[in-house]
């Protein structure tokens, strides 16, 4: 049986800026979390860019770094993936009011299959 909505199972796949652009496997309703090196103080933060009927945001925050003062953090992003089917996901790093002022990215394709 599948979880309620909003309910996440144990299991999470955890992606970083290194992982792999190959197909990652995932079951409905588990959680998808990227965690992203952030400096918000540089003006550049991750944006997704994401299909809303296949993959809905439930987690989006920052993870300050606690030494040295003023170092970046991490960028938390979690997706809870709600059908079964290709879904993409992008990441970019980009200034708000720049939107041509990309400094990275990471794709992400998701095979979401109907839990078994």
């Amino acid at each position: 049986m599948a979880p309620a909505r909003g309910e996440f199972s144990t299991m999470t796949l955890e992606l970083r800026p290194t992982a792999s652009t190959a197909r990652q496997v995932v079951p409905v309703g588990e959680r998808v979390v990227v965690r992203l090196p952030e400096n918000a103080t540089t003006g550049y933060r991750w944006h997704a860019e994401f299909d809303d009927a296949a993959l809905r945001l439930v987690e989006d925050r920052t993870e300050a770094a606690t030494t040295p003062r003023g170092s970046g953090g991490e960028r938390v992003l979690g997706f809870e993936a709600l059908r079964a089917g290709a879904a993409s996901l992008r990441l970019v790093q980009r200034r708000a009011w720049e939107p041509n002022s990309l400094a990275a990215e990471l794709e992400v394709e998701l095979d979401v299959r109907p839990r078994g």
